[in-house]
């Protein structure tokens, strides 16, 4: 039996706990209050201590997190609108390439695609494919069998695999993508943006029915750049128009002196285009992104190629 200090063994294992919870939940209150409960667990339990301290950190989390999709369930049905993930400002000191594969877990289009698994395929699959624990560990999370976790890390595999939602440009290209989108807002000229804009783009915003914003989804290049050009255009014209890294990626926020109005974040075709545009409006969860910056370690980005 492995002997080690417990504090330590948390800290250790605490940015993994954030990185599973996070893209689980899809809000990071949710996310934090998880790893807080899996931190009350852990310092409470008396008894033997575990060989793998991150290995049982991460079952208790996971089911955790099982536990809070369950009560949310309702809430999310009911939500005013669409509604999209929370948004966390992101610092990266690793190379560019691994850059790319981090974020490519973490977009808004990702994590939506995930809300369309079960939690058990989500939970399988987040396990197995991004945090790289082998099928034993996840069986043993999840309470089934080695065989059963592998159908359902399949079946999310095969579905992200079909929408391509892990899908990142270059940061060139996502730089080059932002400014043509920056431009058209400030100018209201809609012909460099509507050569980038996919023939398939959608946009959503999300507000959960507390301030004005757009309320379905708009489908279609021309709906959606006329929305862009004939409405946000306006609408934003005295407000400044920065760039930032929001999940790994080029975003845009929206901000009235020091106030944050808007965050925008894309989903990209594998031609380079832009197939989704996602603006969010919500005003505690931009408080929340204004509170959060999370480095690369702080987010959990613990990637892992194989297959176990």
């Amino acid at each position: 039996m492995e002997t080690y200090d417990k504090a330590k063994a948390f800290e250790t294992a605490r940015p993994q706990l954030l990185g599973v919870a996070y893209r689980l939940l899809g809000t990071l209150a949710e996310a934090e209050d998880a790893v807080q409960d899996t931190a009350y667990k852990w310092f409470s339990n008396t008894g033997t201590l575990p060989d793998n301290a991150t290995a049982w950190l991460t079952s208790v989390c996971t089911n955790r997190c099982l536990d809070i999709l369950r009560s949310v369930h309702r809430k999310r049905t009911d939500y005013v609108g669409p509604w999209l993930p929370e948004q966390f400002q992101s610092d990266f000191a690793e190379s560019a390439e691994t850059q790319l594969e981090v974020a490519s877990s973490l977009t808004t289009a990702f994590l939506l695609l995930l809300e369309r698994l079960t939690p058990r395929e989500r939970a399988a699959y987040l396990l197995h494919d991004i945090f790289g624990q082998p099928f034993s560990d996840v069986a043993s999370a999840l309470g089934l069998s080695v065989e059963h976790c592998r159908k359902l890390a399949s079946r999310a595999r095969q579905m992200i695999a079909q929408e391509r939602v892990r899908y990142v440009p270059s940061q060139d290209q996502q730089g080059q993508l932002l400014k043509t989108f920056k431009d058209a807002l400030a100018t209201g000229n809609p012909g460099p943006l509507a050569a980038v804009l996919s023939a398939e783009v959608d946009l959503r915003a999300d507000s959960g029915g507390k301030v004005t914003a757009i309320q379905h989804v708009l489908n279609g290049r021309e709906e959606v750049l006329a929305f862009i050009t004939g409405v946000l255009s306006g609408a934003w014209s005295d407000l400044q128009l920065l760039s930032a890294t929001v999940n790994g990626l080029a975003s845009l926020v929206v901000t009235r002196g020091e106030v944050p109005e808007a965050v925008v974040s894309f989903a990209f075709a594998e031609d380079g285009k832009i197939r989704s545009v996602y603006i969010l409006r919500h005003p505690e969860k931009l408080q929340k992104f204004v509170n959060t910056t999370l480095a690369s370690e702080g987010a959990g980005l613990v990637m892992s190629d194989g297959y176990h």
